[in-house]
């Protein structure tokens, strides 16, 4: 009695859902979309600017079980269907892109993929830049997608409003993840054993769901290429102008110069390595190696109306940094390492003795982020330096003790892919204080050393 009051039970529910199912069907009416085959893919075409961009965006949108093929592959597809330019505005007209839609199809068709996505990215009347898609397949009529995506904002902005506009219909003609292995050979499937397979059928799609919601979050964990919160690597290169400082406090003797200079460039190189990111180690995949090194070029200095001396100015940095992800775009640095920092003129021993002459080795610890705003980001930072030694300026003072703070902020542009420039201000200002005594050859009650650069640089993002 229990096995049959389970049937019917069972029988009853499956009767309500298909009725429920019939209801739904009537009461709204999506538009048909091409029922998913055997070739499980589809192809995306863009044209316009940035295109590359804006397909690997909806690229990364595309569920696992959905192929996307290749782009070169579909264009030579596209041609031998007669679309051999590029279809322009016209898309956007429905008056004008009928012959232009057939042709889409009879590509898609060529390919055999489950359709097309197509969009042209374009300046519309408003002189905004958009993206306008629509989706293509063997279905004629009225287009499941026909919008625009506006290209104003950041890129996490995009690929937000792509995924509002292509997700549904990307969800509706990707097999389920039970699918993709239907012609795999299953245990218990055989029809003698219809309520254990069945219930196995049911267990397995239950467990293909969950793993691949597990897989998606995964998926949306690991590294992703060109991403800063995910790269491997990026490199810095870039033109700086530097200046400097040095100035005392309380000065007593007649024989401490100041010193300015402003100006001046210089080369940079920087980059960072994260050799884990790729793993799933959530403390050792943000964590990387930083190096940078900078030189003025062709610095001299001189004493009032004198002689040109040669100066060298150089910064060496090393150490690690822990990158974090906060929220959906932004990355918060914990960075920690060493600082080589020399600035020496050149002078014959008697002038040496009185210029300000420093080779810093520090030790540096400090926070820096990235922000979006709009199409661009902002770089802000802050570092504490501690000198483990401080060169010959503070070694003619009793009791010196030199502490430094540095500061970086900054606007990032991205380029293209990977590709992004850089305007960057880092101030670094150290304060000392002397304990000098009656008769001591340099008197004063300490100084200030403060360095400026403007960087213009362009970077690559891996």
């Amino acid at each position: 009695m229990t096995t049959l009051s389970l049937s019917l039970s069972l029988c009853g529910r499956i009767l309500l859902g298909l009725s429920a199912a019939t209801v739904t069907t009537f009461a709204i009416s999506p538009i048909a979309l091409a029922a998913p085959k055997g070739s499980k893919a589809i192809a995306i075409h863009i044209e316009g600017p940035n295109a590359d961009d804006i397909r690997e965006d909806i690229a990364s949108l595309v569920p696992e079980t959905l192929k996307v093929v290749d782009d070169d592959a579909f264009s030579k597809s596209l041609r031998s269907a007669g679309q051999t330019k590029p279809v322009g505005d016209a898309l956007v007209s429905k008056a004008q892109r009928k012959k232009a839609v057939d042709r889409i199809r009879k590509a898609g068709k060529a390919a055999k993929v489950e359709g097309v996505i197509y969009g042209v990215s374009r300046t519309n009347k408003k002189k905004k830049k958009e993206v306008h898609l629509v989706y293509v397949d063997e279905n004629t009529g009225d287009l499941a997608v026909d919008s625009a995506v506006p290209l104003g904002g950041s890129r996490d902005d995009r690929k937000k409003a792509l995924e509002e506009l292509l997700g549904p219909t990307l969800s509706q003609i990707a097999p389920a993840p039970a699918a993709a292995d239907e012609d795999k050979p299953k245990d218990g499937g055989d029809e003698a054993d219809g309520d254990k397979g069945g219930g196995g059928d049911e267990e397995k799609a239950g467990g293909g769901d969950d793993k691949g919601g597990d897989g998606d979050d995964d998926k949306g964990e690991k590294r992703k290429p060109h991403d800063v919160r995910s790269a491997l690597f990026s490199v810095e290169a870039g033109v700086e102008f530097t200046g400097r400082w040095f100035d005392y406090s309380d000065p007593v003797t007649q024989n401490l110069r100041p010193y300015d200079v402003f100006g001046q460039p210089a080369l940079s190189i920087s980059g960072e390595l994260y050799p884990l990111a790729s793993t799933d180690i959530a403390v050792l995949k943000g964590l990387g190696i930083t190096a940078g090194y900078m030189r003025a070029l062709g610095l001299n200095s001189a004493i009032g109306d004198g002689d040109a001396i040669s100066t060298t100015y150089q910064r060496i940095n090393l150490g690690l940094r822990e990158r974090l992800s906060i929220g959906e775009s932004s990355v918060l640095g914990i960075s920690a390492g060493l600082r080589l920092l020399t600035f020496e003129v050149d002078a014959a021993e008697a002038l040496a003795r009185t210029v300000p002459n420093v080779s810093y080795t520090l030790v540096r610890g400090g926070l820096d982020a990235r922000v979006p705003v709009g199409p661009v980001a902002l770089a802000l930072g802050a570092e504490y330096l501690l000198p483990l030694s401080s060169g010959p300026v503070y070694d003619r003072f009793a009791g010196a003790s030199v502490q430094g703070i540095g500061a970086m902020a900054g606007v990032l542009v991205p380029v293209t892919t990977g590709v992004e420039a850089r305007l960057l201000v880092e101030y670094a200002r150290f304060f000392s204080s002397f304990e000098p005594a009656i008769g001591d050859e340099y008197v004063a009650g300490g100084a200030i050393d403060q360095y400026l650069g403007v960087r213009l640089a362009g970077a690559y993002v891996y």
